[in-house]
């Protein structure tokens, strides 16, 4: 397919659209494991839970409200606080056991949390797919015609890794955090509660996951099995931009979103393998990823 300037305009903003709902999702996974040390392989999972969630709140607005964008507005902040504490209870009563554990401890354990959730979504939800549908026109940009709603996702990207920045870089909870990062012993020693610590920022995971679904979900449907393939991207991102860097994952999923977009234009078949490609030359080139560092690795 011949790539002219409207091709060119669509599959970049495309790309910039996928990017940010990769970081979305994968950030809540590296702040995880960057504070707390801990892979949590069921993190799509989590996240295909929060869309559900979203989904039923969002039906509820819908019924008693009758407008659909009301309901969205609602839906997705509703269904981020609930699973905001559902994320602490799962701290409290599995994760935290797992923190001495090894890495392949800690994956075999969340992968049964994979298979729980899963029969859990179908007895709750069914097997249907979900989807949120808001009542969008096509905007004519240059003569290309792109979904207006791809600006949200990429401004809800952006906002959230400037929040996550702010976040941890000028709150005295972030500054902690990063604290407990290189030395939990003495942070503890100062009288602050590592393991308060740790629940809030698992929280803050699963809840940026379930803004990601929210937010996701007037684009793309959900599913059981999606979270499958989603979280294999996720650690694809990660690990390009460096395990626990939130930096990292943000140029991460700007690379692999990009890419992707106009791999699918320019060579379809091998899409996926070019970014396997770049993730293989960046573990060869610095095994700690882009911006993670080597005790990391």
């Amino acid at each position: 397919m011949t790539l002219n300037l409207s091709s060119f305009l669509l599959q970049l903003y495309s790309g910039l659209s996928r990017a940010m709902m990769l970081f979305l999702l994968s950030s809540g996974l590296s702040l995880t494991f960057g504070v707390m040390n801990i892979l949590n392989f069921s993190h799509a999972t989590l996240w295909l839970i929060g869309g559900y969630v979203t989904c039923s709140f969002f039906q509820l607005f819908v019924r008693s409200l009758g407008s659909p964008v009301i309901a969205i507005v609602l839906a997705i902040p509703l269904a981020t606080a609930v699973m905001f504490l559902v994320g602490v209870v799962l701290e409290r009563f599995l994760i935290r056991r797992m923190y001495d554990r090894e890495v392949p401890e800690q994956l075999l354990m969340t992968y049964a949390l994979i298979l729980i959730f899963g029969d859990l979504i179908k007895l709750i939800w069914g097997v249907e797919n979900r989807r949120i549908v808001l009542p969008i026109k096509p905007l004519n940009l240059f003569g290309v015609y792109l979904n207006p709603y791809f600006f949200i996702i990429i401004g809800s990207g952006c906002a959230v890794g400037l929040g996550l920045w702010l976040f941890l870089h000028r709150t005295r909870y972030g500054k902690i955090v990063r604290a407990a990062v290189f030395n939990r012993d003495m942070v503890s020693a100062l009288g602050i509660r590592i393991p308060l610590i740790y629940a809030g920022i698992f929280g803050l995971g699963i809840a940026i996951a379930t803004f990601s679904a929210g937010v996701s979900l007037p684009t793309m449907p959900i599913g059981l099995g999606v979270d499958m393939d989603l979280i294999i991207q996720c650690f694809m991102v990660v690990v390009i931009g460096g395990l626990g860097s939130i930096l990292g994952t943000f140029v991460a999923s700007l690379i692999v979103g990009v890419v992707y977009a106009f791999a699918i234009l320019i060579w379809p078949e091998a899409a996926l393998v070019l970014i396997f490609l770049i993730l293989v030359t960046v573990l060869i080139w610095r095994p700690w990823g882009l911006f993670g560092t080597e005790m990391r690795y």
